[in-house]
């Protein structure tokens, strides 16, 4: 049997990099999968490629600070594919609209970062999380069923190096995660953080500088890929990680948090 069979998953930021790749490992180990991006067209062929390895699959549009939107995918889920019982919240950003030209990691960026940078940023991962996990919430509870968050954070969590704002939000998110493990816990609601280190995706694309600074300092000599983490998330949301939650898992090569 797949590991996944029966189990209903949204994955947020499904449309590119690390997010369509977790949608097609959901899908390879049976889940039905809902592919929600902000841009239509890679939400779509995100849903389209699950299609074609014969899982079933919707692609949903939205802005997951728009809580109603969540609210409405939940619903559209629900009818679909029945009560959604794992969500992957990977939906995230670098960089802001609001960001200015300074360097990620100077001071300079803090004193110049406007407070819609900053709100934007932690609207982005932490809220656009809240927004996710209280709807699974609802569904689980009154389905009287238990579930599996995962939270998409980042080494940047772990260790700080990288844009501050950045940083914040997705240390909001190992927070997050573990006071749900400790509510959800009696009701059989599991919640898990995942902590990349660098993976080469279309949001880090262009960055040789970086690569070859980190590719010197990881252990193993390379920079991470989306099949690196895909099978993590794929293992927290199956009755395999039954007996883990509220845990910081960082999937990096190797590089020791400092």
């Amino acid at each position: 049997m797949p590991r996944l069979d029966g189990k209903v998953a949204i994955i947020t930021g499904a449309g590119g990099g690390l997010g369509r790749e977790m949608a097609l490992e959901f899908a390879r180990a049976g889940a039905a999968v809902v592919c929600q991006d902000l841009d239509e067209r890679t939400a779509r062929a995100s849903a389209a490629a699950v299609g074609e390895l014969g899982g079933a699959a919707t692609a949903w549009v939205c802005d997951v600070t728009d809580a109603s939107a969540i609210d409405a995918m939940f619903a559209t889920a629900s009818e679909r594919h029945g009560v959604p019982d794992v969500v992957v919240s990977n939906a995230g950003v670098v960089r802001t609209p609001f960001d200015g030209p300074e360097d990620a990691t100077t001071i300079a960026q803090l004193a110049s970062m406007s407070d819609d940078a900053w709100r934007a940023m932690l609207d982005i991962h932490a809220t656009g999380a809240f927004h996710c996990a209280r709807a699974m919430v609802r569904g689980l509870l009154a389905a009287e069923r238990g579930g599996s968050l995962i939270c998409v954070s980042s080494m940047t969590a772990l260790n700080g190096i990288g844009p501050i704002h950045y940083a914040a939000a997705k240390s909001a998110l190992i927070g997050f995660v573990r006071s749900i493990a400790w509510a959800g816990g009696p009701h059989g609601i599991r919640a898990n953080a995942i902590c990349p280190g660098m993976i080469r995706t279309p949001m880090t694309a262009g960055r040789p500088s970086d690569e070859e600074y980190i590719r010197r300092r990881t252990p193993l000599r390379r920079i991470g890929t989306p099949e690196d983490v895909a099978p993590l998330a794929v293992y927290l949301a199956s009755d395999e990680s039954a007996f883990v939650t509220a845990q910081t898992i960082s999937p990096n090569g190797g590089v020791v948090a400092h």
